[in-house]
């Protein structure tokens, strides 16, 4: 039975296992319970890691040389070996079911996987990487639970929130993890002991220049060289480029179903109103030049974009979200100076 990531600290206090498989559904807690376990891993003397990124048609000779090469020098270590397809192929797949059937004593193998499906797990490398040790599912928070583990978020750093202000920042992360953890660092960075909602507001107010919320609406308005600088400021900076891609899809699914409806025969007017999420002012400027074909072709960009972000189509994630906010603000970058490409 996979656990909760909520559990995995009290599995590993009772000792490493010699496998664990993290089921990244939901992307931040994915992330942190790989950290839990290579930290786990490290204090326990598998100092030597080995990164691997591996698909189903890849160079499995490479997982077979990490695991042999560790035994060779008698180094313990740990092995993170991404699969972002979640599909290693019958090759890939015969490596992992051998490993999980005789795992090295010396060797801790960390496999991150994406979200499973029902065929994964009846794979016969998939139960057997389960019976060697402990499989991690990272599901999403409930929208039920966010306003609860926002509040936890914020007690770990110290902290307190009102009721008013933690309901509104639930509301503004929409159940994004790695939203609701971005503004809890800033929370965190201000200094402030207890948030209310006007403390809460100021902060959004004066967030950082570049502020990821307002890269959408800017787009959408059609401020192309603006929007392209806001992004590269945030690629510059380390902003996670899964964040940047679900607060652009986020408005670009609205603009795609708004445009529909305008072309139904719904008013502008009305449908600003209706897509309460959405500037209504930028959504208003999309709509005078998107028509239903533009923004299907949007969302399909934008599914490109997700698709090498995990590493299931070859190409570079930052210049496909360069090209994703310029198509958006209705400028193919092919068309704009040098500078801005």
């Amino acid at each position: 039975m996979p656990l909760d990531p909520l559990q995995l600290d009290a599995a590993l206090s009772r000792g490493l296992r010699p496998v664990y498989v993290i089921l990244g559904e939901e992307p931040l807690q994915a992330l942190e319970a790989a950290d839990a376990v290579r930290a786990a891993a490290r204090a326990a003397g598998f100092a030597a890691r080995t990164v691997l990124d591996l698909s189903g048609s890849g160079d499995w000779t490479r997982f077979e040389a990490a695991v042999r090469d560790r035994s060779l020098f008698d180094e313990r270590g740990l092995v993170d070996l991404r699969l972002p397809s979640g599909k290693p192929g019958k090759v890939g797949g015969e490596h992992l079911k051998r490993y999980a059937e005789q795992p090295p004593p010396d060797l801790v193998l960390l496999l991150q996987l994406p979200r499973p499906d029902r065929d994964m797990r009846r794979t016969a490398w998939f139960r057997a990487m389960e019976k060697a040790g402990v499989v991690v599912h990272a599901r999403p928070v409930p929208p039920a639970r966010l306003g609860a583990w926002i509040r936890e978020r914020l007690a770990r750093a110290g902290i307190a929130i009102q009721p008013d202000a933690l309901a509104m920042l639930a509301a503004r992360v929409e159940g994004n993890l790695l939203a609701a953890r971005q503004e809890v660092e800033k929370l965190a960075l201000s200094g402030v002991a207890d948030v209310d909602l006007g403390t809460l507001q100021e902060g959004l107010a004066d967030s950082a220049r570049f502020d990821l919320f307002h890269l959408p609406p800017v787009a959408l308005s059609g401020q192309t060289a603006r929007a392209l600088r806001m992004l590269r400021a945030m690629l510059d900076e380390g902003q996670p480029e899964p964040l940047i891609l679900w607060a652009l899809s986020r408005d670009i699914r609205a603009l795609a179903l708004a445009a529909e409806r305008r072309s139904a025969g719904e008013s502008t007017a009305q449908l600003v109103k209706a897509f309460r999420g959405t500037d209504p002012a930028a959504l208003g400027k999309a709509l005078e030049r998107v028509q239903p074909d533009t923004a299907r072709d949007l969302l399909a960009r934008a599914a490109r974009v997700d698709r090498v972000i995990k590493g299931r189509e070859a190409g570079n994630a930052g210049r496909q979200l360069l090209d994703l906010v310029a198509a958006l603000s209705g400028r193919p970058l092919e068309g704009l100076e040098e500078g801005f490409r």
